[in-house]
C-alpha cells in the first residue's frame, strides 16, 4: 500500500513538473547558439582604407548535410567620412556581397547613424560547406585610402533556414 501511495505522489509531482520541463526545453530549443550571435557593446572600432578588411568578431553557423540558405543580419551604429561598402567573408574567403552593400557618409562628426542589413548566403555560394561555417563582416572605403568609418554598438546573427521538401 505504501509503495502504491508513493507512486501516486511521485506521479502527481511529475505531472506538476511536466509543464515546467516542457517550457524549459522549448525556450532552449528556440535560443540561438552562442556561436551564431555576436554583440559589440563598445564603441570606437575604426577602419580606414579601401575595401576590404575584416570588421568585428566572426561567428559560426552549422549547415546540415544538404545545404540550406543562411540569413545573416548585421546592425551597427557608425560614423563615416565617406561612402563604404560592406559584405561578408565566408570561411576566410573573399569579401562578397550577399545583400545591401552601401553605408553612406555621415555629415556630423559627433553623431552616429544606424544601419541594419540582411544578407542571404545561398547553397552554392563561394566556400559554403556542410558543417561549421565561419562568417565575418568585411568592408572598406570606396574611393580613397583615407576613407574612415568608426563602428559603434553592433550585432551580428546568422541562422540557417529550415530545409523544405520538394513536391512534384
Amino acid at each position: 500500500m505504501k509503495v502504491l501511495s508513493g507512486i501516486k505522489n511521485l506521479s502527481f509531482v511529475s505531472f506538476l513538473m511536466l509543464p515546467v520541463l516542457i517550457s524549459a526545453v522549448s525556450i532552449s530549443a528556440l535560443a540561438a547558439s552562442k556561436s551564431s550571435v555576436s554583440r559589440t557593446i563598445s564603441q570606437g572600432e575604426t577602419h580606414t582604407g579601401k575595401c576590404c578588411s575584416n570588421w568585428g568578431d566572426p561567428i559560426e553557423v552549422v549547415e546540415p548535410d544538404k545545404l540550406v540558405p543562411i540569413v545573416v543580419t548585421w546592425s551597427t551604429d557608425y560614423r563615416a567620412n565617406a561612402s563604404f561598402i560592406t559584405g561578408l567573408r565566408v570561411n576566410e574567403g573573399p569579401c562578397a556581397f550577399y545583400g545591401p552593400a552601401f553605408i553612406s557618409f555621415t555629415s556630423d562628426d559627433e553623431m552616429y547613424a544606424s544601419r541594419t542589413v540582411q544578407f542571404v548566403i545561398m547553397p552554392g555560394d563561394y566556400k559554403l560547406v556542410s558543417g561549421t561555417n565561419t562568417i565575418q563582416v568585411c568592408g572598406g572605403g570606396v574611393f580613397n585610402d583615407t576613407d574612415s568609418v568608426v563602428l559603434g554598438f553592433s550585432t551580428l546573427t546568422a541562422r540557417p533556414e529550415k530545409a523544405t521538401s520538394s513536391q512534384n
